[in-house]
């Protein structure tokens, strides 16, 4: 068993958004994480090369842009973002956003495209 204490945890920055790492140890086949989406905040147009993401709404309301199609999360909704699919996300509302992501195989950045950096 391996647990993972929430309160203990402390947020970074990426990109402007605040990520919690919430891997408990042990746990090789995905990754967890909360990430916390200010008012107007926003992840640029991004794909994984290696990642399935799954990202839970458990706060506020966010937009998605999944290749050319627009979808909003509100709470308790579940979005899958398929390996190589370009997605982008923003919160357009005036309160905080937080989802909890899941990545399937865990999250490795060399993995990451960005659209300014993809070919």
């Amino acid at each position: 068993m391996s647990h993972v204490s929430y309160r203990r945890i402390t947020p970074f920055d990426f990109m402007g958004l605040q990520i919690r790492e919430l891997t408990p140890d042990g746990l090789v086949s995905a990754s967890v994480a909360e990430v916390e989406i200010a008012p107007g905040g926003k992840h640029e147009m991004a794909r994984s090369t290696r990642s399935d993401k799954l990202y839970v709404c458990i706060e506020g309301e966010i937009l998605f842009r999944i290749e050319k199609r627009d979808i909003k999360l509100s709470p308790r909704d579940v979005l899958l973002i398929r390996r190589g699919e370009w997605f982008s996300y923003h919160n357009e509302s005036d309160t905080v956003s937080r989802v909890i992501l899941i990545h399937i195989p865990p999250f490795d950045l060399e993995s990451e495209e960005f659209r300014n950096s993809a070919k």
